[in-house]
C-alpha cells in the first residue's frame, strides 16, 4: 500500500493507449511506452494526487478548471467538472440549508400538540383535544413521508434536484411556516376565531410537501458534488456528516423552539421563518458552484458544461453502446429497495424512541424534577454526533489504512445489533422498574434510559446513513432521487406502519389487572407486561442482524454496488470524450471500441480480448482505481 494508503487490491482495471490528437485532454502514449500500473486513489482532493490521474479525468477547458479540475464524461456525452474539496467548495452550503430546514422542521413537529390544545397560549388557539391535535400531528407526518416519492420523480424526470429543492422551499416549505406563524396572530387571517382552515392548510399540504420533497433530493444532491469515480469513498464520510448535520439541527430545534415558545409561540415560530429564508438565500448564492445532474436521462453525476460532448458523429453509436448493455448489468431501483428494507429491523426498534420508550420513561423519576422522559430523546441525537465523529474520522480510516472496506452487509447487521443492546438495556430497566417498586414502592431515575437512547444513536450511524449512502451509489443514473424516497419510507413510513400493527396484537401486554391501558402510573406499570413487548422488539433486531450476516446476502450486496460502481466508470470510458485506446499495430496507434469500424475479423478479434482482458472498467472495491498505461522509461530508450 502507498504512503498515502491507497490499495492496489480496491480497484477498477482501466486499459489506455495512444490515441490521435483530436483532443488536448486525451494521453499522448507513444511507442516510448510499455505496460505498467499506475494507481488511482477514489478520494482524489489534493493537487499533488492530479498527477496521478488520466488525463481523460482532467478538467483542460472549463473557465473554472483552476476551481474544478476533475472532470467525468457520462455515457451521452455530457461532461462534468468538480472540486478537489467539495465539502469546502460548495457542499457546505447544502448541509446549511439541511441544518435550518431540520431545526425548523422539529422545532415546529415538538410544540404543535401544546400549540393546538392551548398549552403555550389559552386565550388563543384551535382548542383541540390531546388526541385530535396527536391525530392531525400524525397525518401531516404521514404526508411527509409519502411526499418524497413525488419529490424524486419531479427531481429524477424532470426539474433536476436543484430546482426540486428551490420549488420545495420557496412554494410549499416557506409559505408552510408563515401561514402556521401568522396563525398565532389574532385576527392576522381575517377570522375571530383561531383559522382552523388556513392552520390545515399549513399543516397538513404547504409543510409537509416543502419537507418532504426537501428530504427526498437534498442528500442526492449534496452526494452529486463529489466525483463518481475519484471521490466515490469521499461520500461515505459526506452521508455521515450528512446524518450528523440532521442531528444538530433537530437538537437545536428541539432545545430552543420549546423554550421560546412558553415566552411567545409567535416569537418562536416566526424563528424558523427567518432561519430557513437565511438558507435559502446561501443556497441560491452558490448556484454557479453547484454539479446539477441533467433530469430525465441516463448519465450524468452533475451539472453538464458541454451537454451532449463533442460532436464527432458517433453520439448515436454511443447510445446504441449504452441501450446494448445486458440489463442484468444496469444498476436498477428493484435491488436498492431491497437493499433499503434490509434495515427494516433496527428502524422498528429506532421508532420506539418516540412511543414504548415514552411510556417506559412516563413511570420514571423526573431528574432534579425537570428533566423527563421526552427530554431524553435528544441523547438519541447528541449520540449520533459523536459516535458519528468517532466513525468518520477514526474508525473508517482505521480499516481504509489497513486495505479494508466494511461491507454494506456488515455495517447493516452492526447497526442492528447495537440497536439490540439498546432493547437489551430496556429489558434490564424494566427489571429495575419493577424491583424497586416492589421493594420500596418508589421508583428509579430516568437517567437510567440514557443508555438505550444513546445506543440507538450509535446504531443509526451503520444502519440508516448507510442506507442513505447506498440509495445514492448503487441506483440508477435517472431513480436516485426516487430510491432516496424509499429509502425514507423504509426509515419512517414503514417501520411505523408495523408498529402500529405490532401495538394492536400486543396491547394486552400494556394493561393492568383490570384491563386499563392507561399505564401512566407507576402502580398500573407494575400490573403490565411491557418486558414481553421489548422481547419481541428483541427477536425481531437480532432476525435482521442474522439476515444480513448470510454470506448470501452479502455477496448479493457486495454485487449490486459493484455493477453500479462499474457502470459508472464505464460510463465514462465508453464516451467520444474519453476513448479506449489500444496496443500499436505496425507504427499506428489502433482506436479501441471505435464506432466506425466495420470489418468482421477485427470486431470479433476485439471481442475475443474483451472476453480475455475486459476492455470497460472492472471495480473490486469503492474505494481506488488502477489504470493501466504502456510506459517506458524515456532513458532507457535514447540509450
Amino acid at each position: 500500500m502507498s504512503m498515502d494508503g491507497r490499495s492496489k487490491n480496491d480497484s477498477i482495471e482501466l486499459e489506455a493507449g495512444k490515441g490521435d490528437d483530436r483532443s488536448p485532454t486525451k494521453p499522448n502514449i507513444d511507442d516510448e511506452y510499455e505496460a505498467i500500473n499506475i494507481p488511482i486513489p477514489g478520494d482524489v482532493r489534493t493537487r499533488r494526487q492530479l498527477q496521478d490521474v488520466p488525463e481523460e479525468y482532467l478538467n483542460h477547458h472549463s473557465d473554472d478548471k483552476h476551481h474544478r479540475p476533475l472532470l467525468h464524461t457520462d455515457a451521452r456525452g455530457n461532461t462534468y467538472t468538480y472540486a478537489l474539496n467539495p465539502l469546502t467548495y460548495n457542499v457546505f452550503l447544502i448541509l446549511v440549508l439541511e441544518l435550518l430546514e431540520r431545526f425548523s422542521f422539529y422545532g415546529l413537529y415538538l410544540t404543535q400538540t401544546n400549540y393546538l390544545t392551548g398549552s403555550y397560549d389559552a386565550r388563543w388557539s384551535a382548542n383541540l383535544t390531546s388526541m385530535d391535535a396527536a391525530s392531525l400531528i400524525s397525518l401531516s407526518t404521514a404526508v411527509a413521508y409519502t411526499v418524497p416519492f413525488l419529490g424524486g420523480m419531479v427531481a429524477d424526470a424532470y426539474l433536476g434536484d436543484y430546482r426540486t429543492i428551490l420549488a420545495g422551499v420557496t412554494c410549499f416549505y416557506l409559505p408552510g411556516l408563515f401561514l402556521i406563524a401568522t396563525s398565532s396572530l389574532p385576527r392576522w387571517l381575517g377570522a375571530e376565531h383561531f383559522n382552523l382552515g388556513a392552520y390545515k392548510l399549513a399543516l397538513l399540504l404547504l409543510w409537509p410537501v416543502g419537507t418532504g420533497t426537501v428530504k427526498a433530493v437534498v442528500n442526492i444532491f449534496g452526494a452529486r458534488q463529489y466525483h463518481p469515480v475519484l471521490q466515490r469513498s469521499m461520500v461515505e464520510s459526506f452521508y455521515v456528516q450528512f446524518y450528523m448535520v440532521i442531528n444538530v439541527g433537530a437538537v437545536a430545534g428541539c432545545l430552543m423552539i420549546p423554550i421560546v415558545a412558553r415566552a411567545s409561540i409567535t416569537v418562536a415560530y416566526t424563528i424558523p421563518v427567518v432561519l430557513l429564508s437565511i438558507a435559502l438565500l446561501f443556497f441560491v448564492a452558490g448556484s454557479n458552484r453547484y454539479v446539477r445532474v441533467v433530469p430525465g436521462r441516463d448519465g450524468g453525476g452533475g451539472d453538464n458544461i458541454n451537454q451532449g460532448g463533442e460532436d464527432d458523429g458517433d453520439d448515436g453509436a454511443l447510445v446504441e453502446e449504452a441501450n446494448d448493455v445486458p440489463a442484468e448489468e444496469k444498476p436498477n431501483f428493484v435491488d436498492v429497495a431491497k437493499i433499503c428494507a434490509l434495515i427494516i429491523p433496527f428502524n422498528i426498534v429506532y421508532v420506539q424512541c418516540a412511543t414504548t420508550f415514552m411510556v417506559q420513561g412516563a413511570v420514571l423519576e423526573p431528574f432534579l424534577g425537570v428533566i423527563e422522559a421526552p427530554s431524553m430523546d435528544i441523547l438519541d441525537s447528541f449520540s449520533v454526533l459523536v459516535f458519528g465523529y468517532f466513525v468518520s474520522g477514526y474508525f473508517y480510516p482505521f480499516f481504509a489504512k489497513r486495505n479494508i472496506k466494511l461491507e454494506t452487509g456488515i455495517k447493516f447487521a452492526m447497526g442492528c445489533a447495537i440497536g439490540g443492546c439498546a432493547i437489551l438495556w430496556s429489558l434490564i430497566l424494566e427489571r429495575m422498574i419493577h424491583r424497586e417498586y416492589g421493594r420500596t414502592g418508589g421508583r428509579v431515575s430516568v437517567l437510567w434510559q440514557a443508555p438505550s437512547y444513546m445506543l440507538i444513536g450509535c446504531g443509526e450511524i451503520f444502519s440508516i446513513s448507510t442506507a442513505y449512502e447506498v440509495a445514492f451509489t448503487a441506483s440508477p443514473p435517472n431513480k436516485k432521487a426516487f430510491a432516496c424516497a424509499f429509502n425514507l419510507f423504509c426509515i419512517g413510513g414503514l417501520p411505523n406502519m408495523l408498529s402500529l400493527a405490532l401495538y394492536g396484537f400486543c396491547q394486552h401486554w400494556f394493561q393492568n389487572d383490570h384491563g386499563s391501558g392507561n399505564i401512566s402510573r407507576i402502580e398500573d406499570y407494575s400490573e403490565a407486561h411491557v418486558a414481553n413487548y421489548f422481547c419481541v422488539l428483541l427477536g425481531i433486531v437480532m432476525f435482521g442482524v442474522v439476515v444480513n450476516l448470510l454470506p448470501p446476502v452479502r455477496a448479493w450486496i457486495a454485487f449490486v454496488e459493484k455493477r453500479a460502481a462499474r457502470a459508472a466508470s464505464a460510463g465514462s470510458a465508453s464516451t467520444n470524450n474519453t476513448p479506449k485506446f489500444g496496443k500499436k499495430k505496425g507504427g499506428k496507434a489502433t482506436k479501441s471500441g471505435s464506432s466506425n469500424e466495420t470489418d468482421p475479423l477485427l470486431k470479433a478479434q476485439r471481442h475475443a480480448k474483451y472476453l480475455e482482458e475486459g476492455e470497460s472498467a472492472q471495480i473490486y472495491r469503492m474505494n481506488t482505481i488502477k489504470a493501466e498505461f504502456a510506459r517506458k522509461d524515456k532513458k532507457e530508450h535514447k540509450k
